[in-house]
């Protein structure tokens, strides 16, 4: 596993800089900013699933040039079961996923508490009602959709590629939530973000359980 997660942040890398790069200097300027507390506690946890995710593609990427290059049929004809394939990818995008989120959070939350704050109610809920579960879900719903994307289509040149198209599976469900969760009643604020965040959960889960019947093993043999 360890070789795997390694060969997918090489596969992954440019992504991962620009989701802690971009991710690290939103949060320096929210906390730098005129009205700094304010924003920090309202926009930051709902922008740093954004990068998290695109910074997690390292996984879907392994899997696909894997599959192209004929590693994964190599790896079947040895005993490795494709599920384990499977999973390795998605273990890859979690562990890529949780390196932007902890940079951010570690940076952010230090920012926040050197700068004379305490962690109000209101942040801490969002924390860890939304900002975690929502990078984690929106990071997996790109790369398992990519993932049998990949599998089940011929390969083609460009953007027309799971690769290409899965960073934008991956941004659209934090920034839709961004959007709407803007726009609505602060008593509806937690129903909107938390059950949005829960709601991706439910939807990888589901896409998890149909790959078993989608994913059959000549899905992962080479199509070159």
């Amino acid at each position: 596993m360890l070789v795997t997660l390694r060969r997918g942040i090489l596969a992954g890398r440019f992504y991962l800089a620009i989701g802690v790069f971009v991710s690290l200097v939103l949060t320096v300027a929210l906390l730098r900013s005129a009205h700094g507390t304010t924003q920090f506690v309202a926009v930051f946890p709902l922008e740093v699933p954004v990068f998290a995710s695109l910074g997690a593609m390292g996984g879907l990427m392994l899997f696909v040039g894997d599959r192209s290059k004929g590693v994964l049929e190599y790896l079947i004809s040895y005993g490795v079961r494709p599920r384990t394939l499977f999973v390795n990818s998605l273990l890859v995008t979690l562990a890529l996923t949780t390196v932007v989120l902890g940079s951010s959070l570690a940076v952010g939350m230090t920012g926040y508490l050197a700068a004379g704050n305490a962690i109000s109610t209101d942040l801490e809920n969002s924390v860890l009602g939304y900002t975690i579960p929502m990078a984690y879900a929106s990071a997996s719903f790109a790369s398992v959709c990519g993932i049998i994307w990949s599998a089940l289509s011929t390969p083609r040149a460009g953007m027309n590629t799971p690769v290409g198209l899965a960073p934008i599976l991956g941004v659209a469900p934090p920034v839709l939530v961004l959007i709407v969760a803007e726009g609505v009643a602060k008593s509806s604020y937690y129903d909107v973000t938390v059950g949005a965040a829960l709601g991706f959960l439910a939807v990888v889960v589901v896409l998890l359980i149909a790959s078993s019947r989608l994913m059959d093993r000549e899905r992962y043999l080479s199509t070159m």
